[in-house]
């Protein structure tokens, strides 16, 4: 039975990130958790597990860190919400490089290949690059609302806004938040569908009751909603003919 090490610093994604690994990888066996860099780089030796799924930004040493005490026997996937650390990832030998939220379908596809690996072990030594898997367009995330966590399809959400730490995620029926960046988010958005109006916004189109101009600038109005976006200089091109 293969063995993993979970390294996340945020208990919520961990558990989702545990179960869901429990329903795609029934014999794989989550010996530990760790929160933080000192704690996974412990576990490391005390546990020398098959495989490691490392969040990158975590207290103590990075994800990136702590990658160069893994053996050469464990396996390493980065799940992390930034994109940017990808080209570091590999050269850290890594079999895969998730960008949060992850979806079942997206973890299937390391599990696969995960297995794949065990089969037919890779000599020590060799480095190997693997080209990310490409990004799917998310269909669905999960956010807060106080309490609860909801399920939100993103199709239904009119617009994204930061808001501190957060994401506000907006739709006709009200708000939640999630804990994942603009810039990481615009990413893994349908841009069919969605547009970043400003650094801090990201609008469905579908959502558009019309825009409004006056001497200073564009903002949106939003269906239904009093709200109103602010479109930035550097996003005002695709509005200039509606």
């Amino acid at each position: 039975m293969p063995i993993a090490l979970i390294v996340e610093d945020e208990p919520l994604l961990m558990a989702e990130l545990r179960d869901q690994l429990a329903a795609l990888w029934p014999e794989l066996d989550i010996a530990g958790h760790a929160e933080n860099g000192v704690e996974a780089v412990s576990l490391l030796e005390a546990l020398k597990p098959d495989v490691v799924f490392l969040d990158i930004q975590i207290p103590g040493l990075t994800g990136i860190d702590v990658a160069r005490h893994v053996s050469e026997q464990t396996r390493i996937v980065f799940v992390t919400a930034y994109a940017e650390h990808a080209v570091q990832a590999f050269e850290a030998d890594a079999v895969d490089y998730i960008v949060k939220p992850v979806t079942a379908a997206r973890l299937l596809q390391t599990v696969k290949r995960l297995k794949t690996r065990s089969a037919a072990p890779v000599p020590p030594g060799v480095w190997q690059q693997v080209a990310p898997a490409p990004v799917q367009h998310l269909k669905w995330i999960k956010a807060s609302a106080g309490n609860t966590v909801r399920l939100v399809m993103v199709r239904d959400v009119q617009f994204f806004q930061s808001d501190g730490k957060y994401t506000r995620v907006v739709t006709q029926e009200g708000e939640a938040l999630i804990r994942l960046p603009l810039k990481t988010l615009i990413e893994q958005l349908d841009p069919a569908q969605f547009t970043q109006v400003h650094r801090g916004a990201i609008v469905n189109l579908e959502a558009i009751d019309r825009i409004e101009r006056d001497g200073t600038g564009m903002e949106i109005r939003i269906k239904g909603r009093n709200d109103k976006l602010a479109v930035s200089d550097a996003y005002t091109r695709q509005f200039r003919q509606m």
